[in-house]
């Protein structure tokens, strides 16, 4: 199997958003303060002779994934066969259409870096504005002041944000809302005086309640007119403990903004009712979001067993005997893992963040199916590569008639043990209370 890329497509929220005025092309003049938030919807990209797109929802035929892969790839003839998992509800103001547009475009440029298709950051902002006006901010990510279409962008400095995410049953059309607004070509704002200079202040001081006390949406009192719960949604929030709360986008999607992400996780329980409900939390620019699955072969040895000790210094220490840690010989190591890459029944993968090596996996197909082992630096997990790299197991066991595949997990290693869990592991042995806790397993199958 050749390299896989998996892309996180992050959706956004507006703090601040602002109808200016309707240009002369029938576009309409925007201003205001947009944030990229965790939730995310998930693609993987591998090359093919043509653009397909597999999608776990429906999706119009000249979608914004097709349409960003055909500006990508143009006349070259290559192509790509694209899998989205949507978790971004459709028709919510939360940009998930033009975050699935960026991540193709981020995902394609990783899949064919190196060759005449590799494109400059600012190429890619070009053909993503040429898909979608939101393209570009997905594209850079983090907090920024967006003007014109959206398109000229500030980038303002990151901060926390803890967020509960609402939506009802009902969408709103962002075209259909646009059409319907009376607004000229004079230069006016819609918002309280100086709403988006003041809100920018308080994200530069980090002050969450003075930004939460100016959240404004110009858009939200038509919005709400085709989906009233929007009004009632916000003033829920609030009740629940919300610093403030707003509509994102042309809506649906309502947002509030809360003291701590354990504020927010509670204040979801208040929503039983509603259609679509999550926490979510403000994301900086330099999150990673694209992930590469390299095919590793002995060349890589030296590169594995440097990333294994670096897990280790952070994970291991105080389950293994810190003699074994502090004396890890990677030398020795590395002859191990060029063994392992040289043995046919085994398959090693480098895990690489936005081009830089982050993590590794082997497998074994001795019998079956084994993760023989699974490393990634501290500071990036919690991203997704975790998960990725289970889906790319998945694909590959299922690729050779696989049903299932197994794991062991050092039993002292929680936060491991609770991943395995979340992704569907099902415990199938325990081997503990060895003088030496290193020896201490848990044996997981997974199903295919």
């Amino acid at each position: 199997m050749e390299a896989e890329i998996f892309v996180n497509a992050y959706a956004k929220v507006n703090l601040l958003l602002d109808v200016v005025n309707k240009r002369p092309d029938g576009y309409h003049e925007l201003n205001g303060v947009m944030q990229s938030i965790s939730l995310h919807d998930v693609l993987s990209i591998r090359k093919a002779d043509r653009i397909a797109l597999i999608s776990d929802v429906p999706l119009p035929e000249n979608n914004t994934c097709v349409r960003a892969a055909g500006a990508f790839l143009g006349t070259s003839g290559f192509g790509a066969q694209i899998r989205l998992e949507k978790r971004i509800p459709s028709e919510a103001g939360l940009g998930g259409a033009s975050a699935d547009a960026a991540a193709v475009l981020k995902g394609l440029n990783a899949l064919y870096a190196g060759t005449p298709l590799e494109r400059t950051a600012e190429e890619l902002y070009s053909l993503g504005l040429s898909v979608g006006a939101d393209v570009p901010f997905c594209l850079m990510g983090g907090c920024a002041q967006a003007r014109g279409v959206g398109e000229r962008l500030s980038p303002l400095p990151f901060i926390e944000l803890p967020l509960v995410i609402l939506k009802g049953a009902r969408g709103v059309s962002t075209g259909g809302l646009f059409s319907k607004l009376d607004v000229g070509p004079e230069r006016t704002t819609r918002l309280k005086p100086n709403a988006v200079e003041n809100a920018e202040k308080a994200i530069r001081n980090g002050d969450r309640a003075a930004l939460s006390r100016l959240l404004e949406n110009a858009l939200q009192g038509a919005a709400s007119q085709t989906a009233p719960e929007i009004n009632e949604y916000a003033d829920r929030l609030k009740k629940a403990g919300a610093l403030g709360s707003c509509m994102t986008g042309s809506g649906a999607a309502v947002f509030g903004i809360f003291e701590s992400a354990e504020a927010a996780e509670k204040a979801l329980g208040a929503f039983p009712d509603c259609a679509f409900k999550c926490t979510a939390s403000a994301l900086p620019a330099s999150v990673p979001t694209v992930f590469r699955f390299r095919k590793a072969d002995e060349n890589d040895a030296p590169l594995t067993a440097y990333l294994k000790r670096e897990a280790w210094l952070t994970t291991y220490r105080g389950i293994y005997p810190d003699e074994l840690i502090d004396g890890f010989d990677l030398e020795e190591r590395a002859a191990r893992d060029r063994e392992r890459l040289s043995d046919p029944a085994q398959s090693g993968y480098v895990i690489e963040a936005d081009g830089t090596p982050c993590g590794f996996m082997f497998l074994s197909f001795e019998k079956g199916a084994y993760l023989a082992a699974l490393y990634l630096l501290r500071e990036y997990r919690g991203h997704g590569a975790g998960s990725a790299a289970f889906r790319l197991i998945r694909d590959i066991c299922r690729e050779k008639g696989l049903s299932s595949f197994t794991l062991n997990c050092n039993s002292h290693n929680a936060p491991a043990l609770g991943f395995y869990s979340h992704m569907g592991g099902r415990e199938i042995s325990r081997s503990e209370g060895h003088e030496n806790k290193r020896e201490d397993q848990v044996g997981f199958e997974f199903s295919v």
